[in-house]
């Protein structure tokens, strides 16, 4: 007995594991140390009530022949049809040739689907190979009986299957020998049933002889009579004589199910709680499982009967036992963090019932499925709620927003019409004369009349740009050479004289057009244009100007403004005011139809990056398919897969015999199988075992193993596994994860790593886990427009100052801000020689928000040697004081910054990665490193394809697609040669580089670059700056030396002007001495420009040059091992692996002939790369494996 956390003993999965004997770590509040001296091997001692009115010995017997024969019928339905109905006959002909009468053999009720390998399930005291994640909190207490199938009628499922029993007496049978009663069915399983049934109706549904279901059911409510009774007319100081040196006992001696039960706990022969004055009794049942109808929690009362005495001193609790119970699970605790949990094993009782243990694993999916549909039902109607009132909102919003707009039609109208008018004599005009709100109007303007009057280009036409109220909803209206080009001159009051021999005008007919008085002097030249536009409800005034390809005619920068006149009979206000639902109506409207397409967009989002992870997980199927593969090749659940494995590819080559063992779940489910025996092969070196899939799982979990016992194992480095199964009933519970960092993307972004915190955290997030970032709080987030909605989160003392802590969301992930009063995190994220100080307070405040707060993550992420103090702190610190569930998982940027604080975190990690495979290679022998190297992993970064889209792009001219790319990087080029000065003539590659210029990113060879690319006819482009000044001076010289039409040189930190060259450029040079992983070559594909890099670290795991790496780009990005064959070619760019001059030449020089001698193939090329997922897709699931292989560790 030892003082633990509450979760040891309440959290469900926890509790399962203890039940069957696995052990885990004993767990202690801060203050709550107990001696464990004095009770160390003391075992857990039931003590027998006194005899009671119980069954006879005879009916005792009766009853346990009539569970034996229900158990052994049990196991018959979970036969397959055939093994079951030849089992019958053997024991019929058994009995028959021995001379036996009596009963005829057990039937089964109904067949199981066929199983190849029978699973067996977890003993209740063995050893089971689970991960311990998993449960649910201690404080989410379930109601009565919630863990159970639910009840309709009264009684429960278990009560309905209990009637179902069969009758006694033996079948009789027909002339030829069969029994006459109904034979097993072999369409179905069998099914309980339903409360209420009468016993008669099971009894001929099950055809097996057998008690009725009357007497089982009068049987049991005798049981559960006689329990109650025994509890209400025990005398507890009685029971308690002799008992002094006794834990606890119970009355009933073995609970029964649906009766009640009363424990008595001796809290003097309890270590940790024996000077506690309050005792409370923490109860489940079936492994934790199953909720306790008194709830999570139940007062111990000292029985006055029970006097007090040296070693006695006995609290006691009453229980409801549910019906469905075959054990009660329980821990004591003070009810203030000190508990007595049996050295961290808990306490189980067994009870007698008509479940058993084997019924209770054997119904968990079915369970699970209920409890999923009433989950997915309740948030359907959280969601509809939630739909509702958000909805209402906005409607309420819209209402505020069109009596905004009335106030300002009243408010500006005046403003609005002042100098309008309804036409410019010779300029402009409106046909008709006058418009009103709601009416089609034609503007004529005269071409000639202002600075748009030369030559209109073949096929090129007016544009006219309008709107109104002052520029509300602008639009373009293309327009039209009106039918009255030759406008009308100035005109007469009288008509002309009839020509002479005229005809006299019909009654009716218009009258001839007059004539002007007189002619003018000088001819007014006039070329009108003219576009039908509708006039907006609430215009007071038409806003407008007229464009002639890039000239515009702007009324001398006065704009026109055409006078709109009221309704007829209305003024302003009453005008406004009835215009105020038409308006409602208008921008209710208007906001429907952009969440409609905000809505569309985001599902074609999904729906691609769905598709680009169904394609990253069959890569994944094909590169293990040579160590082992299943059938069919996505497991389905409720249905056999077959496992093939070959251990000449895996860890165990050679062996005759191979052995899986496995389970479902990510080790969670309850049934576990094995060690089974593969049949080895007949043709190949696959063996094989073919399982049946439980219908609520969703993982299939195994490893491999050359031996029944022990032996070697193949357990895929550690990390098991892991093969996903379609349709389970149930979803996989998120992992909770919080990374703990000194940046973030966009809002404290330094390098690449405020990229993967959020990059990583989002895709981990899609993937449906629940993701959480904390942050220090740096004075400069006072002024960031990107930090909206802070809200206050909580306060502390710590570290001789008080902490404040705030929340908001970032880029859709929920982030906390540590802020400390001393003024610790003002100025730059990064400051020199205090840095360590710092980041170590703030490691540690972050540990000291998640105790307080209560937040209990699986998993800590930290990040470089900022924050690795988190590792070590939190196990040398918070582990054993109630921040005890996490694991950690550490992860190096680069090894070149405090490579003895990553040593010490590498140690204390469960995991450890860095950002490339080839990384984790390079940095594998570091000192600080080698001793905990079998932890370290390389997952390859990836970039958030949201933020660098370039068909959303809004820094782009336009947007494109690998379809478009061609389209889209030319108008890019023009774009950027105007922006940085190039020259635009000719038809020249472009080589952009965008990069810190450090001696770590290769400045000499980008220096030579420049030269190279002039040299090739092409134009070159660099956006970086240098933090070393002689860096600074010698790319300040190479400016003024190559800097013009063909090169330009942007010394700055310019994110717009970056995503512009990224579309502009054809190649993009990365010449690193080392890279980690770099992200610069994976955005340049993003936007299609081909990369030319140096083979080292994560360039080598995602560049594959074109002439030399056709293998290894086929295997890696498609799965292929016969590129050829397969007709793949998966290479993305050009790579060189010396450091000088000529071994760049290598690589650039072959980028340039492919543009110059086959562009039509460097735009496949370009579209290739495009098409290529470079996102978080894969990484993220790597490193989801990974935290789940920490939670085993």
């Amino acid at each position: 007995m030892v003082a633990a956390h509450p979760c040891t003993s309440l959290d469900a999965s926890h509790g399962a594991r203890l039940a069957r004997g696995t052990v885990i770590r004993p767990m202690s509040l801060r203050g709550t140390r107990h001696s464990l001296a004095s009770t160390c091997g003391r075992r857990q001692v039931v003590a027998a009530a006194a005899p009671g009115s119980g069954d006879s010995s005879a009916e005792q017997l009766r009853l346990e022949n009539e569970r034996l024969r229900e158990a052994l019928a049990n196991r018959l339905d979970a036969m397959a049809p055939d093994k079951a109905r030849a089992l019958v006959e053997q024991h019929r002909r058994l009995r028959a040739s021995a001379g036996l009468g009596g009963p005829a053999p057990i039937a089964a009720q109904g067949t199981a689907a066929p199983q190849t390998v029978e699973q067996g399930t977890a003993p209740a005291n063995g050893s089971s190979n689970r991960s311990e994640q998993g449960g649910s909190r201690p404080d989410a207490a379930q109601g009565p009986g919630s863990a159970g199938p639910p009840s309709n009628s009264g009684s429960s499922r278990w009560a309905a299957m209990a009637d179902a029993k069969p009758s006694s007496g033996s079948q009789s049978s027909s002339s030829g020998g069969s029994p006459a009663g109904p034979q097993p069915s072999t369409s179905a399983p069998r099914q309980p049933a339903a409360a209420g049934q009468q016993g008669g109706a099971s009894e001929q549904a099950s055809g097996r002889p057998g008690p009725g279901a009357a007497a089982i059911k009068v049987s049991r409510e005798a049981e559960i009579a006689a329990a109650n009774k025994e509890v209400e007319g025990h005398d507890p100081k009685a029971l308690s004589k002799g008992r002094e040196s006794w834990l606890y006992f119970t009355v009933p001696e073995k609970p029964v199910a649906g009766a009640n039960c009363v424990v008595y706990f001796n809290r003097a022969q309890s270590e940790p709680l024996r000077n506690s004055g309050r005792l409370q009794l923490h109860a489940k049942y079936n492994t934790w499982e199953l909720a306790a109808p008194e709830g999570d929690r139940v007062d111990m009362q000292h029985d006055g009967r029970i006097g007090r005495a040296e070693g006695l001193d006995y609290y006691s609790a009453r229980l409801a036992v549910p019906e469905e119970a075959f054990e009660i699970n329980w821990v004591v605790s003070n009810g203030d963090g000190a508990f007595d949990n049996n050295f961290s094993q808990n306490y189980v009782m067994p009870v007698r019932g008509p479940v058993t243990r084997d019924m209770w694993i054997d119904s968990a999916a079915e369970r699970a499925e209920v409890a999923w549909r009433q989950k997915k039902a309740e948030e359907e109607e959280r969601a509809k709620t939630e739909a509702a009132a958000a909805a209402a909102a906005k409607l309420e919003d819209d209402q505020r927003r069109a009596e905004e707009a009335v106030a300002q039609l009243k408010n500006e109208y005046a403003a609005w019409q002042k100098g309008a008018s309804k036409q410019e004599v010779g300029r402009w005009r409106m046909v008709p004369a006058s418009a009103r709100p709601g009416s089609m109007v034609k503007i004529q303007y005269n071409r000639l009349s202002g600075p748009l009057n030369w030559a209109v280009p073949e096929g090129e036409s007016l544009v006219l740009r309008i709107g109104h109220n002052n520029w509300q909803a602008p639009q373009d209206v293309k327009m039209a050479r009106s039918a009255a080009s030759a406008a009308p001159r100035p005109v007469s009051a009288q008509p002309p004289p009839p020509a002479a021999g005229a005809a006299p005008a019909a009654a009716g007919a218009a009258a001839p057009a007059a004539a002007p008085a007189e002619e003018p002097k000088e001819e007014v030249k006039e070329e009108w244009w003219e576009a039908l536009v509708s006039v907006p409800k609430d215009a007071a005034t038409l806003n407008f100007v007229v464009f002639l390809q890039q000239q515009c005619d702007n009324n001398e920068r006065r704009d026109f403004k055409a006078l709109v006149d009221l309704p007829s009979g209305k003024t302003v206000e009453s005008w406004a005011d009835a215009m105020l639902a038409e308006i409602r109506a208008s921008i209710t409207a208007k906001r429907e139809a952009e969440e409609a397409e905000q809505a569309e967009k985001e599902r074609q989002r999904l729906a691609l990056r769905r598709a680009a992870q169904a394609k990253a997980e069959a890569v994944r199927r094909k590169q293990m398919k040579h160590v082992l593969f299943t059938v069919p090749e996505v497991p389905q659940a409720g249905q056999d897969v077959t496992v093939y494995y070959n251990p000449q590819n895996g860890a165990l080559p050679g062996r005759q015999r191979i052995f899986i063992k496995g389970g479902w779940n990510r080790w969670r489910h309850p049934k576990a199988y094995g060690p089974l025996e593969m049949t080895p092969p007949k043709v190949g070196d696959h063996f094989q075992v073919t399982l049946r899939a439980p219908k609520d799982a969703y993982y299939l979990d195994f490893v491999f193993t050359d031996a029944l016992d022990g032996g070697q194992y193949d357990s895929n480095l550690g990390l098991d596994f892991h093969i996903p199964v379609a349709g389970s009933v149930v979803e996989e519970p998120p992992l909770h994860v919080v990374h703990v960092a000194v940046e973030m993307a966009p809002i404290c972004k330094v390098g690449g790593l405020g990229d993967v915190v959020t990059s990583l955290g989002r895709a981990v997030q899609d993937q449906g886990h629940q993701v959480e970032v904390i942050l220090p709080r740096y004075d400069f987030f006072q002024a960031s427009p990107l930090l909206g909605g802070t809200s206050y989160e909580t306060e502390f003392d710590y570290g001789g100052t008080k902490v404040f802590v705030t929340t908001c969301m970032v880029e859709g992930l929920r982030c906390f801000f540590i802020e400390p009063r001393n003024g610790m995190f003002s100025g730059a994220v990064y400051q020199g020689n205090n840095d360590a100080g710092r980041f170590d307070f703030f490691s540690r405040a972050a540990l000291e928000f998640l105790l307080r707060s209560g937040r209990q993550p699986d998993i800590l992420h930290c990040h470089d040697w900022s924050t690795a103090d988190v590792a070590k702190a939190y196990w040398t610190e918070y582990q054993s004081y109630g921040l005890w569930k996490p694991n950690v998982v550490f992860t190096i940027h680069n090894m070149d910054f405090g490579a003895t604080k990553l040593g010490e975190a590498a140690h204390h990690s469960q995991r450890f990665t860095t950002v490339s495979p080839s990384y984790a290679f390079e940095i594998g022998g570091h000192p600080a490193i080698a001793p905990n190297a079998g932890k370290l992993w390389g997952v390859r970064n990836g970039i958030d394809i949201d933020i660098w889209d370039p068909e959303t792009d809004i820094f782009l001219p336009r947007g494109y697609t690998p379809d478009t790319v061609v389209e889209g990087k030319a108008a890019a080029r023009e774009e950027l040669r105007k922006r940085v000065n190039l020259n635009g003539w000719g038809d020249k590659p472009m080589v952009g580089v965008v990069s810190r210029l450090t001696k770590q990113k290769g400045t000499h060879l980008i220096a030579h670059s420049v030269f190279r690319t002039i040299d090739r006819g092409g134009q070159f482009v660099l956006l970086g700056s240098a933090p070393d000044p002689k860096i600074q001076g010698e790319f300040d010289a190479l400016k003024n030396s190559y800097g013009g039409q063909d090169a330009a040189f942007c010394f700055a930190y310019d994110e717009p002007l970056s995503h512009l060259i990224y579309a502009a450029c054809d190649i993009i040079l990365v010449p690193s001495m080392f890279e980690p992983c770099g992200l610069t070559q994976l955005i340049a594909m993003r936007y299609g420009a081909i990369p030319v890099v140096r083979q080292t670290g994560g360039l080598k795991d995602t560049v594959f040059d074109v002439d030399n790496d056709k293998s290894r780009a086929a295997w890696e990005l498609e799965g292929s091992t016969d590129w050829v064959a397969d007709n793949v070619d998966a290479t993305n760019g050009f790579s060189f692996e010396g450091t000088d001059d000529g071994a760049l030449d290598y690589a650039l020089n072959r980028a340039l002939d492919a543009y110059y001698n086959d562009r039509a193939w460097f735009h496949s090329l370009q579209k290739r790369v495009m098409l290529q997922d470079w996102s978080w897709n894969k990484p993220a699931h790597d490193y989801i494996e990974l935290y789940y292989a920490a939670l085993k560790s």
